[in-house]
């Protein structure tokens, strides 16, 4: 009964996903069009703008190489701006805003659902002249990034083939552009790819062989804890409350550090809330910034996390991570080990772990391939088990803090 039920919601997802392919073709030529009401372009020489759109934990596997375009002989001499989302602006602005000349930042639900809010940016995009743009997202939405770009209407339009789960996407995408980069195989951590772009384009990268924050402030308190992020940006890629109790209670019985459960929506917060009364562990869900945040996982014993943004700040951080994921994008996002990034171990549904064995590696395990009842079957052992691992490693001698049971 559960397979057939899970073969309805996939059935459900793929006619969505073929919905959405219509729908974003349609808006992005009436988009397009209304593009023809803005002033004639006047590009001035030497002029770059960055588009970089997408989310919290994709600018934190990009931030290491923001610098090599003002340190590249190419792009020195560039005015360079950054075209960012908001919702990482107060990141970048406690760590990288000597990176770039300018910021123009951009909300993007304010963007999707606005038309006055659209036109405004658009005018202001072509009224900076810009000379030549970069679009290094892997994947590249039609209706934000290369609008964006269209509307600057530079000379030199550079970007990446594109990467949608629609291949009439990407042919339309890809079109637009004057340069294309290629990554040098399909099969690569998002890291890895980022320096690969950059050594394409500005000649030199980011030197690191992992993503990384220095970080001199002390933890917000003190004593050793572990934190858990319990939000992500879609249903299907959060480990629902009930398996977080019983994680939270086989962690009383190994440990004495204190749990400390953080998420930043509504939902997430009365998540942690219902841990928090079942299990008497504390919560931070929602009384944090971005920053707070960055201070508590860098003073954290370990985190565990959903795959999303958490999990790139452990990683950015060197903390001990475990994430529990359901595979969608694994190869991009979270198969951190097969990238050969130490300190992070990843936890997937059997039945992508089943696939995986069968079909082997792929590019893309898109989001329209699983469902809520995936993540959920993933066991709290399971994850408490590559969590004592991960300590262990940290921790010659580790036993087991409470009961001595070991691994």
């Amino acid at each position: 009964m559960r397979t057939l039920g899970r073969q309805i919601s996939l059935l459900i997802r793929k006619a969505d996903s073929a919905k959405d392919r219509r729908c974003v073709l349609r808006d992005f030529a009436r988009w397009r069009a209304q593009q023809g009401g803005l002033p004639p372009p006047q590009p001035f020489s030497k002029t770059l703008v960055l588009i970089r759109l997408d989310d919290i934990g994709d600018y934190l596997l990009f931030r290491n190489q923001l610098g090599t375009f003002a340190s590249s002989p190419r792009w020195r001499s560039h005015r360079i701006t950054l075209l960012g989302n908001d919702s990482w602006q107060s990141l970048f602005m406690s760590l990288d805003r000597e990176s770039v000349d300018e910021v123009l930042w951009v909300n993007k639900r304010r963007y999707l659902e606005s038309s006055a809010y659209r036109l405004e940016l658009w005018a202001k995009l072509r009224s900076r002249g810009f000379e030549t743009v970069v679009a290094p997202s892997r994947t590249r939405p039609l209706l934000l990034d290369d609008l964006c770009m269209l509307a600057a209407a530079p000379v030199h339009r550079i970007g990446c083939t594109n990467t949608n789960v629609h291949e009439s996407w990407n042919r339309l995408s890809d079109e637009l552009y004057t340069s294309l980069f290629t990554p040098s195989r399909l099969l690569m951590h998002e890291f890895q790819f980022n320096g690969e772009f950059a050594h394409w384009l500005c000649g030199i990268r980011y030197s690191g062989d992992r993503p990384r924050i220095e970080n001199q402030l002390p933890p917000p308190v003190a004593g050793s804890y572990v934190v858990c992020f319990v939000g992500a940006n879609a249903r299907s890629k959060r480990w629902p409350a009930k398996r977080w109790i019983e994680f939270t209670r086989l962690h009383h019985r190994y440990f004495s550090s204190t749990l400390f459960f953080a998420g930043n929506s509504k939902a997430e917060i009365e998540m942690a809330r219902i841990i928090q009364r079942r299990t008497g562990a504390k919560s931070i869900a929602g009384t944090n910034s971005l920053s707070d945040l960055l201070q508590w996982v860098a003073g954290a014993e370990a985190l565990v996390t959903n795959d999303t943004m958490a999990a790139h700040m452990g990683a950015s951080l060197n903390t001990p991570t475990v994430i529990v994921a359901s595979g969608t994008n694994y190869m991009r996002f979270a198969e951190y080990r097969r990238a050969g990034i130490a300190n992070i171990a990843t936890v997937y549904p059997e039945v992508f772990s089943r696939r995986r064995k069968r079909v082997g590696d792929v590019p893309i395990y898109p989001h329209r391939d699983t469902v809520s009842a995936d993540i959920a079957s993933i066991r709290a052992d399971t994850v408490m088990n590559e969590l004592k691992n991960l300590i262990q490693k940290e921790t010659p001698g580790f036993a087991g803090e409470r009961g001595g049971s070991g691994i």
